[in-house]
């Protein structure tokens, strides 16, 4: 029973008229197109009962998850053991942005990374994993306290040589990085660390990354906020860093639906 619905709209309500029309329609298979601007461009969005029944979505995820060749040692296991227990256990990115990771240092053959927000240093043990053996991750971060739970997994991994935390405010950690000769030196920022300020990061990563690098920010959806909220704070300014991607001519951008979605960028070779 396909249900079509041309609702002609603006940008503004856009938002508005999605969630209502999922709330009369949750159960049904939809069909929406959506009018926008005054040059009448139409937006198709497919939406079926998979993807709106939570419980099967999680159990297509769960298939992904265990058709994944995720392989973690000891201290990894249990540095996110020790992470999901932490009462800010849910700021740590999933296994599988984890997996995205290493495709990237793989693919990269990375050997300087930088990591804007890193909490317990999962994410940056995962990464320095793949590193040479004169690579280094920078791991920055405003609370030494979180570095420290990771810092005895990560020295049991034997990779303390390869992870320099940074403790201070993830903007000026970012200018110093440049001072210091970094800038197009960076093979792959990620950037998990506070959403008001991902348009800065955007910018100052980019000055860091080497052409052909990549900077892979999480939480890129917000829980779909950044369609259904895109007003409010943080959502806006995710959503402004999103479409600052997708115009961008020096990089090449692909959203993914990972995890809380990823925004990926790769630098133009100039």
């Amino acid at each position: 029973d396909l249900q079509h619905y041309f609702i002609q709209s603006n940008l503004s309500i856009m938002s508005s008229v999605l969630d209502s029309v999922l709330t009369l329609l949750s159960d049904k298979k939809v069909l929406i197109s959506l009018g926008v601007g005054a040059a009448g461009a139409l937006l198709t969005l497919k939406l079926t009962t998979p993807y709106l029944d939570k419980n099967r979505r999680g159990a297509v995820q769960l298939y992904c998850n265990n058709h994944t060749n995720i392989v973690e040692p000891t201290e990894l296991v249990k540095l996110r053991q020790v992470t999901a227990q932490h009462p800010w256990g849910i700021m740590e990115s999933t296994q599988d942005v984890g997996q995205l990771l290493v495709f990237f240092m793989r693919m990269l053959k990375a050997k300087t990374v930088v990591e804007v927000g890193s909490f317990t240093g999962v994410a940056a043990l995962k990464m320095a994993l793949e590193l040479p053996e004169d690579g280094k991750v920078f791991a920055l971060d405003t609370n030494a306290d979180y570095a420290d739970i990771g810092k005895p997994m990560i020295a049991k991994a034997g990779l303390s040589s390869k992870v320099e935390h940074r403790i201070a405010p993830a903007l000026d950690s970012l200018v110093t990085l440049k001072d210091e000769g970094y800038e197009g030196k960076v093979d792959l920022c990620f950037i998990d660390a506070d959403k008001n300020n991902y348009p800065n990061y955007y910018k100052l990563c980019l000055d860091l990354l080497r052409p052909g690098g990549v900077i892979v920010f999480d939480n890129s959806l917000y829980g779909g906020q950044v369609v259904s909220k895109v007003e409010s704070v943080p959502a806006c300014f995710i959503h402004e860093t999103n479409e600052k991607a997708s115009v961008d001519s020096r990089v090449t951008s692909m959203l993914l639906t990972i995890g809380d979605g990823c925004l990926i960028l790769r630098k133009n070779e100039e």
